[in-house]
């Protein structure tokens, strides 16, 4: 086991400065790591991993003013867990686009394990073209975590960031993730805060697939607050979570194989989006929107609560169908010249049976008002699901 610096479980923000960094470090060999690791030059990862050996990162400190942990083409091979990971302001021109980093950033990888750490303030988790073998055991789980305020906006330096200019980041993002068995995004919670942060959506699935024997699994997470840089003047594009994202002209490229269940959103622009791909399918989540900010003001891009829509026209190329929303629950107001009207669902391509009946059913529209105070319900409902469930997120005390 490698040893960077004193670690010490359990340290809050407060106390933070109690923690001795050690310099970035770059990862030849496979082993157990533990240790505290800092960047303050945004070029340069924190954590760089370049082998394709077994690494695990576990009971460690992570800040960085670019990538946490990064690996690019070594085949990567990862567990992160029991860390904590604190992205820090780029401090650099506008004219750079220097968001803040990835907690977790791979390309090319045959396996990675994110459970149980917590994220505060970066741009999420990045995966790009998986390479692994499900018969050795290799595929993508990411459970368990705490992440506070998904970041893409542009730093301006000395702290402060961009009010207009983003980059588009994730809580996940597969990106072109293929054929991947096994796959799991589950019992997460993402609590975003306007003014803090600036996400797309918040688990986004582009050109990525499962396989019919195994979907890509989204299940118990619990996401909260997805807004624009100026959430009461701006248009916002985002939601909750896309399940199927980019447009494909072959049935193999597109994205395939997903389900999402047992997941609550809340107060985001849009709770679910289904936007391309096939064998999609949504059921049975709880999706809980007021189309108001904390303190009361209106969400200018307020949307609707879950969607089936071909927004690239991939029909043409048969690569869109077998797409299904049904049995959600969805509590969603959109904000209109002060009064707010409930704006659940929109399934203008949902799939349909032989008969010509949509399969986009079951789903039931809460009556309004959907308050803010509905909105706090749902995370009572999250805390009181996860005692009966005996699930622990972020950080747990070694030994556990």
């Amino acid at each position: 086991m490698a040893v960077g610096s004193l670690f010490l479980l359990g340290t809050s923000s407060s106390s933070a400065q109690t923690i001795r960094y050690s310099k970035p470090i770059v990862i030849f060999k496979g082993g157990v790591y533990r240790g505290n690791w800092q960047s303050l030059d945004p070029k340069v990862a924190a954590v760089t991993i370049s082998t394709p050996e077994p690494v695990t990162i576990e009971y460690s400190n992570i800040k960085s003013r670019g990538r946490l942990i990064y690996s690019a083409f070594h085949n990567a091979n990862l567990t992160v867990r029991n860390s904590r990971g604190q992205a820090l302001n780029p401090n650099t021109p506008l004219k750079d686009y220097k968001t803040p980093g990835r907690f977790v950033h791979l390309e090319q990888f045959r396996n990675v394990k994110i459970e149980n750490n917590e994220l505060s303030g970066t741009s999420g988790i990045y995966l790009r073209e998986f390479t692994g073998k499900f018969k050795l055991g290799q595929t993508i789980k990411i459970l368990r975590n705490k992440a506070l305020n998904i970041d893409g906006r542009y730093s301006i330096g000395k702290e402060q960031y961009s009010k207009t200019g983003y980059h588009l980041v994730q809580f996940v993002q597969f990106n072109q993730i293929k054929n991947v068995s096994g796959a799991e995004i589950a019992w997460n919670q993402v609590i975003n805060e306007p003014g803090k942060s600036r996400v797309e959506e918040i688990i986004s699935m582009y050109l990525s697939s499962g396989v019919p024997s195994s979907s890509i699994k989204i299940h118990n997470n619990y996401l909260q607050g997805a807004f624009n840089v100026q959430p009461t003047k701006l248009s916002y594009g985002g939601s909750g979570m896309n399940l199927g994202d980019g447009s494909s002209r072959t049935v193999a490229g597109a994205a395939a194989y997903i389900r999402a269940f047992h997941n609550q959103i809340v107060g985001t622009n849009s709770g679910i989006a289904m936007s391309a791909g096939h064998n999609l399918l949504a059921y049975e989540n709880r999706l809980i929107s007021s189309g108001y900010l904390p303190d009361g003001r209106a969400i200018a891009g307020q949307n609707v609560g879950i969607y089936v829509w071909d927004i690239h026209n991939d029909k043409r190329f048969k690569t869109f169908y077998n797409v299904v929303a049904r049995d959600n629950i969805v509590g969603w107001s959109t904000p209109l010249k002060g009064r707010a009207s409930v704006n659940p669902f929109w399934f203008p391509d949902c799939s349909r049976d032989r008969n010509g009946r949509s399969l986009c059913q079951g789903n039931v529209s809460l009556p309004g008002p959907i308050t803010l105070g509905r909105e706090r319900q749902e995370y009572v409902r999250w805390q009181a699901k996860l005692r009966a469930s005996k699930v622990r997120i972020g950080v747990l005390p070694p030994g556990r």
